[in-house]
C-alpha cells in the first residue's frame, strides 16, 4: 500500500513538472517566432529605412511600393534611406556603405536625405552606373532640391526616384562610358561579346560550305569548263565614241552657318559617368546636394 502511494505522489509529481515546462517553452517558442518574424519584416522592408523618421506611414508604404516597381523593372536593388546621425562620415560614403552592407545584388541605386551633413544624395552601382551619368545626376538632384528646399520629405524622395526610372528608361548605355576620377580610366559598356574558339570554327564552316554551294550551284547551271569556252568579243563586241564637250562659264560660291545640334539627354552622342571607388571598394557614381 506504501508503495502504491509512493508511485502514485512520484507520478502526480512528474505530471506537475511536465505541465510547468510547457507553458515556459510555449512561450519562449512564442517569443523565438516573434523575434523572427520581426527580423524578417525589417528585411524585406529595407529597400526603404527611415531612421530620421521624416514621413508617415502612408508615406512610407507609398515609397516602399515605387521601389518595389522599380526593382521589377530593372532588376537592380533600389533604396531609399533617411539619417540623422551619419556617424561621423560624409553624406556619400555613408550612403555608399549603405548599399554596401544592405544589398543583395551588384546592380542597384540608392537615393538618401541626410539630415546630418544636410545633404540629398544619388549613388549608382554596377549596371545602374550607366544609366545615371553626370547629367542624369543634376536632374535627380535638381528633382530632389526643389522639394527638400521645402522640407517636403516624401516628394524629395520621390522626385529623386522617378528621375531614376526615366534615366532607365530613355538612356542608352551602350553608348554611356564611365571616368574613374581616381585612376583617369574609361570604361565603355560591354556591348559586345567575344567569340568562342569553337564558334569561330563553327561559322567558318558554315561560310566555307556555302560559298562553296553557291559556286557549285553555278558551274552545274552554265555547265561550264574552265578554259573551254571563250566569248566572242570581236564578233559580239561594239565600239561607238562620241566627242562631248563642256564648257565653264561661271561659278557662284554661297555659304551659311549651320548650328551644331544640342543633344536632348537621351544618350544620343554618348555621355559620362563620373565614377569612384568607395571605402568598401565597390565602384560609383552620383552625387550629392547641400540644402
Amino acid at each position: 500500500m506504501r508503495i502504491t502511494k509512493k508511485c502514485l505522489l512520484a507520478a502526480m509529481a512528474l505530471c506537475l513538472l511536465v505541465f510547468s515546462i510547457v507553458p515556459v517553452s510555449a512561450a519562449d517558442d512564442a517569443q523565438t517566432a516573434k523575434s523572427d518574424g520581426t527580423q524578417q519584416s525589417e528585411q524585406e522592408n529595407i529597400q526603404l529605412t527611415d531612421l530620421a523618421e521624416l514621413l508617415s506611414q502612408q508615406e512610407a508604404d507609398d515609397i516602399g511600393s515605387l521601389l518595389a516597381e522599380l526593382e521589377q523593372s530593372t532588376g537592380w536593388d533600389m533604396m531609399a534611406l533617411t539619417t540623422n546621425d551619419a556617424g561621423g562620415k560624409d553624406a556619400t560614403t555613408y550612403a555608399e556603405a549603405w548599399f554596401d552592407k544592405y544589398t543583395t545584388k551588384d546592380d542597384g541605386v540608392i537615393c538618401a536625405i541626410d539630415m546630418d551633413n544636410r545633404e540629398i544624395v544619388v549613388r549608382a552601382f554596377g549596371e545602374a552606373m550607366y544609366y545615371i551619368t553626370d547629367r542624369r545626376t543634376d536632374r535627380i538632384l535638381d528633382a530632389g532640391y526643389e522639394e527638400i528646399s521645402n522640407e517636403a520629405y516624401f516628394a524629395t524622395l520621390e522626385a529623386m526616384l522617378e528621375e531614376v526610372e526615366n534615366a532607365y528608361l530613355e538612356e542608352d548605355p551602350s553608348k554611356n562610358h564611365l571616368y574613374n576620377e581616381d585612376t583617369g580610366e574609361v570604361t565603355r559598356h560591354p556591348v559586345e561579346r567575344k567569340l568562342a574558339p569553337t564558334e569561330i570554327l563553327m561559322t567558318t564552316l558554315l561560310a566555307v560550305l556555302s560559298g562553296s554551294a553557291a559556286i557549285v550551284a553555278v558551274l552545274g547551271k552554265y555547265r561550264l569548263k574552265f578554259g573551254g569556252y571563250k566569248y566572242p568579243i570581236e564578233k559580239n563586241g561594239k565600239v561607238n565614241l562620241t566627242v562631248k564637250e563642256d564648257r565653264f562659264v561661271n561659278s557662284f560660291v554661297s555659304r551659311r552657318h549651320i548650328p551644331k545640334q544640342q543633344s536632348s539627354g537621351g544618350g544620343g552622342g554618348g555621355s559620362r559617368s563620373t565614377v569612384h571607388s568607395g571605402s568598401g571598394g565597390r565602384m560609383s557614381s552620383g552625387g550629392s546636394r547641400k540644402f
